[in-house]
């Protein structure tokens, strides 16, 4: 990555573009869509079918005595690569791609008949069957109303 320089500097003839390990003498351009040109065109292989959209230019700057990777946003392109010196590294990233659809779900497998594999049945063994479904046993309380925290406070 580039070492982004603050102290004025005559712009440079010649600057590197580097994608993966794959390094390029460009010379550098006036505007950003045209250092998109020169990015697609150098790496056809592996930037030729990406949206241009999701493809990034990336400086090294020192800030607090600390090196960090800053992206060179399309405003600041011009000045950005103003500022850097011969051959030095711009770092190209190619985002991911988030308007890709959400992974799909397994299907269920079906019965014979159309419906789900397992009965509630063999789901739930100890529920009470269909028939008996609406009788109920009688409440502690010999009440018939339903069965209710609130009633033992």
């Amino acid at each position: 990555m580039a070492t982004y320089r603050t102290s004025p500097t005559v712009p440079p003839d010649m600057i590197t573009y580097r994608l993966g390990n794959k390094l390029v003498f460009v010379k550098p351009a006036d505007d950003y869509e045209a250092a998109l040109d020169i990015a697609q065109k150098e790496f056809p292989e592996d930037l030729s079918q990406i949206s241009r959209d999701r493809i990034s230019f990336y400086i090294l700057a020192t800030m607090e005595g600390q090196k960090r990777a800053i992206r060179v946003s399309e405003s600041a392109w011009p000045a950005a690569s103003a500022g850097l010196r011969r051959t030095e590294i711009i770092d190209i990233l190619v985002r991911p791609n988030v308007k890709e659809a959400p992974p799909q779900y397994l299907e269920v497998p079906q019965s014979k008949e159309g419906s789900l594999p397992l009965s509630s049945e063999k789901i739930f063994p100890h529920s009470a069957p269909s028939s008996q479904a609406g009788s109920r046993a009688p409440s502690p309380s010999g009440r018939a109303s339903p069965r209710s925290w609130f009633g033992k406070f």
